[in-house]
Formats: structure tokens, sequence, C-alpha cells
């Protein structure tokens, strides 16, 4: 009897809510968008299918900061670390790149002071309404503009009626299949890490990217360390079958290029896709992974995110899509620029690296045209 009261309960339990923006997903960019829309004065709603934002393990990213200190400074949000440096290794040479953009190091998951919980503790300053657990059941479309999204939550059903939606729920969107959106996907990355604690400061002093083909086809290994805590991930193009599991190829890669005591906190994984595809539906703006904007090259995702999420808001503000419009063009003509690095890396073996790694030094053939082209990309 108990079970069927609370079962007829929960059924009844229908809430009908307006607001100016619903944000569905609480990553970065979605999490980046309301704090903006916030800001503004705009009341919004967060819908975000896990219990908790961010990865479900800790692990820390590393983007470029160019294209975002101005945002994040405006959000008053600070990476966990910045550097000018970063160390690209082939098998038999390295090459130490000191550079006018910077790396940005963000830890990520379920820590209070990783990027998604500091956005969300700004966001609780701001009374933004943020619901968990949320499943989108239904859209309700009016000539192509989202009228009402039905959401079911661990607790109650909520009719949702937005004037606006900004679509931010990753590379693998749900929403934008709901809304038939056609994508053209270039690459697609996995990535599998560790995180690790050690007894020593900053036992990787900077970014080192290790080149592979045995281990990483189609991708790199990156490392880096904030304070005490140290990272690997190995990026592999999804492409390439694997014969040995990625967790093996880190216990060796780890064994290796490690020395001192150190203990493995948790392991990371997740996936990154790049591509072409419509990115605003009626009243609906897709950012970030949704629309898939990252880097077909490096996978650089978190800076597009963060990018993207500041345009749509100011679209948004202005009540012009088209701003949003002709910064993703801008986006979409870097990303075909790119590609044809992503379509190189693919056929690359060792020797290849080696060669690259001797050209960031001034050692190399200067009529190989492939060499040519990578090149290119980090002299921009």
């Amino acid at each position: 009897m108990d079970t069927y009261l609370k079962q007829n309960q929960y059924e009844m339990i229908c809430m009908s809510m307006k607001c100016d923006v619903l944000v569905v997903g609480a990553g970065p960019a979605g999490l980046s968008a309301t704090l903006h829309l916030s800001n503004m004065g705009f009341s919004t709603i967060v819908i975000e299918k896990n219990e908790n934002v961010g990865p479900k393990f800790t692990e820390y990213d590393i983007t470029e900061g160019t294209r975002i200190y101005k945002i994040l400074n405006e959000l008053d949000i600070k990476p966990n670390k910045i550097s000018p440096i970063s160390e690209w290794i082939s098998q038999n040479h390295s090459y130490i790149l000191h550079s006018k953009i910077e790396d940005y190091y963000f830890k990520r998951g379920p820590e209070k002071d990783s990027l998604e919980h500091v956005l969300l503790k700004k966001l609780n300053e701001n009374y933004a309404s943020v619901y968990f657990k949320s499943k989108v059941d239904s859209i309700k479309l009016k000539e192509k503009e989202i009228v009402e999204v039905e959401v079911e939550t661990d607790i109650k059903k909520i009719k949702i009626k937005p004037k606006y939606v900004i679509v931010a729920d990753g590379a693998d969107s749900d929403f934008r299949r709901r809304l038939k959106v056609e994508t053209k996907k270039f690459a697609k990355f996995n990535g599998f890490g560790v995180l690790i604690k050690s007894n020593e400061n900053e036992i990787i002093p900077h970014a080192k990217i290790y080149f592979d083909e045995k281990i990483a086809p189609g991708g790199y290994i990156y490392s880096g360390s904030v304070d005490k805590e140290a990272f690997f991930c190995i990026i592999t193009d999804d492409i390439f079958n694997k014969k040995k599991s990625q967790k093996q190829h880190l216990k060796h890669f780890l064994e290796l290029r490690l020395k001192g005591e150190f203990t493995i906190k948790n392991y990371f994984g997740g996936t990154g896709a790049s591509g072409i595809q419509e990115v605003i539906v009626g009243n609906a703006i897709l950012i970030g992974g949704a629309s898939l904007l990252c880097d077909p090259f490096l996978g650089y995702g978190l800076n597009y995110a963060i990018e993207s999420a500041y345009f749509a808001t100011i679209a948004i503000e202005k009540n012009n899509f088209g701003i949003y419009a002709k910064y993703v063009n801008k986006i979409h003509q870097e990303i075909k620029d790119m590609f044809f690095a992503r379509e190189i890396w693919r056929k690359v073996n060792n020797k290849f690296f080696d060669r690259l790694i001797m050209a960031f030094n001034g050692e190399y053939d200067t009529s190989n045209e492939q060499i040519n082209k990578i090149l290119d990309l980090f002299r921009e």
C-alpha cells in the first residue's frame, strides 16, 4: 500500500516552470554559460543527467589559455596552474617550447576545488536553479521553436517553458539527437589517464607531450603536475583498434619514466569529438562538445567550451543569434584548417615523430611537405 501511494504521489508531482534560459548539461560549457546569464540577470534553469557536476573521478585538463583568459577574468575563475612552457618528446629527441600561448591547467571532477564545483558555488551564490539526475522526457516544438521541455528528476516531473535553450550536454549529446541535428564528425578521441600523489612538489614542472605510434596511435601522451598531484593521459584516435589496453600501456609508461615514491589516486577517462554541424535550431544554441567544437589536431576542447558559452550568452543578451553564428563560422574554418594535420597524424610513425621534433630544433629537410604543414600550425 505504501509503495502504491509513493508511486502515485510521484506520478502526480508535476511542476510547471518558466525561465528565460534552459541550460541542458552542467559541464564547464553549461555552467559557465549559466554564470554569465545569472550575472546578466536572466532567470536560468540547469538540468544535468548525472547526480553531480563534472567527471566521476578527479583529472586534470590542459588547454591553451589565449582565447579564454579575458572570459575567465570576467567570471573570476582562476586555473590551478599557468605555464608558458611545454616539452615535446619523440623516441630519440625532445624540444622545449617557450610560447606566448600559455597552458592553463584545470582540475576536473568531484573535488571542491575542481572547475565544475567552483562554477557551481558561484551559481549557488547567484541563486541559479540546478536539477541533478534529470532526464529529458520530451521536447515540444512550435514552428522549430522549443516551447516546452518535460524533465523527469528523481523526485518530480518538471515542465519547463523557456524563451531560449542552451544545449551543453557533451559530444554524445542526447538533446542534439532529439533535435535531429545532423553532424559531420572529423575525429573522435579516446582518453585514459591516471592521477598520482607524489612526495615531491611539481615532479613534472611543465607539460610534457610524448609521441609514440605504438602506445598512442593517432594521438599522444600528455603529462603534468599541480603541487603534489601528477597526471598522465593517453589520447588515441578512435579509428585505431587497440590491441593492448590503455591501462597496461599507462602502467608500463609510468614504470619507465617515474622515479621516487608515488601512489595512484585514481584512473580517469573520457571521449571528445570534432566536426561541423548546425549550431542554431530555432531558439536553441548548441555549445562546446554538443556542437563538436574541438581542435581536431590536438584535441583541445575545454577552451572552446568556455569560449562558445560566452558568445552564446552574448547572443541571447542582444537577442541576436547572428553573433553566435559569426563566431562559430570562424571556429569551423579553424577546424577545417587544422583537420589536414589530423589526416597526416593518422598515418605517421615514430620515424616521422623523430623528424618532427628535429624540425622543432631547426634540423630537418625543408622539402618535407608533411612536416611543414604541421610546423605551420605551431608557427601560428
